[in-house]
């Protein structure tokens, strides 16, 4: 089988999407009010760096992937350990992921429905695109990406009549410990998520594509979740905004361009369902490619029903209630996803760049080979 490779330009759109992803209707954690996208700038800030050491695993080991990095950095029973974590950790993500849209769809927009239904009906999407190969996503994506930028353009412009600007006022009226703990929060959630990405590094071709990519989609991703964060800050206003589950619906949904446009918010959910899928599905695709390198199967495909279903069915008992997935979302995760975004991954560069001094330094103390003389 020949081996997949997206080309830049689509692992951008496939990270764009990947990163915005949930954030796009639940927003980020907003316990400091109207300053909340001061929290996010800082949490961009923080993250720059941890992309560049990302890319840097990738230069130290080009044509890997996170798995193939961990065991031959910690070995075969240390590093099959971490890749069983991380495999666990890229499925949990997709599960609460396709829990958020299950939750959307029963409290908004379908709310007759048994919530896994819609759950199934996208995990079962999700599936066919992964067992289609990584290279469909990608393409895939950037078109999507395409899609929703144009949409969230022409939603952010048709809200600017609705846009109350005192509610930026006072500006860091809110404790600094509140601004630095929504800035763990969005760092976290959802930035630092980008780390599944190092499980389809292998797609990625190398030439410092890494840093392009993990660099400019923070920035783009980043970008956009702030925008729409002051989007619905303006329209809504810091006390209703930390009252509701879904801000960017009913932002949108007040909308009212002269009695004519009205109730658009079905396109935004629409951009909310497309960067979820590409969330979901890339999710999908780390975790059948560590169960595929951790039990040295011949390939992902093998794998890929068995494990959409066991996400799909993750997520149905994931959470009792729409209030456990917030609690989780904004208290909990940022505790729980920081070994698998920070402390793994960083000792991961800083044992490799060790071992890889070592072996350069080995070499260079070998004598030189003369050339025979008779």
């Amino acid at each position: 089988m020949s081996k997949e490779i997206i080309p830049a330009g689509q692992s951008i759109s496939i990270a764009v999407l990947f990163i915005t992803g949930a954030s796009l209707f639940l927003g980020t954690s907003s316990q400091s009010g109207n300053s909340s996208w001061i929290a996010q700038l800082l949490a961009i800030m923080l993250a720059l760096p941890l992309m560049l050491i990302y890319a840097r695993l990738h230069v130290l080991f080009p044509g890997k992937d996170l798995y193939d990095m961990l065991i031959a950095v910690f070995g075969s029973v240390l590093g099959r350990m971490l890749c069983c974590l991380y495999i666990w950790y890229a499925l949990h993500l997709g599960a609460l992921v396709l829990r958020n849209f299950g939750e959307f769809s029963k409290t908004v927009a379908l709310t007759a429905t048994p919530m896994l239904a819609p759950m199934l009906m996208i995990g079962l999407l999700c599936i066919w695109v992964v067992h289609a190969g990584i290279e469909v996503l990608g393409r895939s994506a950037k078109f999507l990406l395409l899609f929703s930028l144009i949409v969230i353009v022409v939603l952010q412009l048709l809200s600017v009549p609705k846009f109350e600007y005192h509610h930026l006022k006072p500006l860091l009226h809110t404790r600094f410990g509140l601004i630095l703990a929504d800035t763990a929060g969005s760092f976290t959630f959802p930035f630092a998520e980008i780390v599944v990405f190092l499980g389809a590094f292998s797609a990625i071709p190398a030439k410092g594509s890494a840093k392009r990519v993990l660099v400019s989609s923070t920035l783009i991703a980043g970008g956009i979740i702030i925008m729409i964060t002051l989007r619905n800050l303006l329209m809504l206003g810091p006390d209703i905004l930390s009252g509701l589950y879904f801000p960017s619906y009913v932002a949108v949904s007040r909308i009212n361009i002269g009695d004519f446009v009205t109730r658009i918010e079905g396109s935004a959910a629409i951009v909310f369902v497309t960067a979820l899928f590409v969330k979901v599905s890339l999710c999908l695709y780390v975790t059948c490619n560590g169960v595929a390198k951790v039990f040295k199967l011949g390939s992902y495909r093998s794998v890929v029903l068995q494990m959409g279903l066991i996400m799909i069915y993750l997520s149905d008992f994931i959470y009792s209630n729409i209030m456990e997935m917030e609690e989780f979302a904004y208290h909990i995760y940022k505790v729980y996803a920081l070994p698998f975004e920070v402390v793994i991954p960083v000792l991961l560069w800083l044992t490799a760049e060790l071992v890889v001094r070592k072996r350069s330094s080995i070499h260079k103390a070998l004598p030189e080979q003369q050339p025979d003389g008779s």
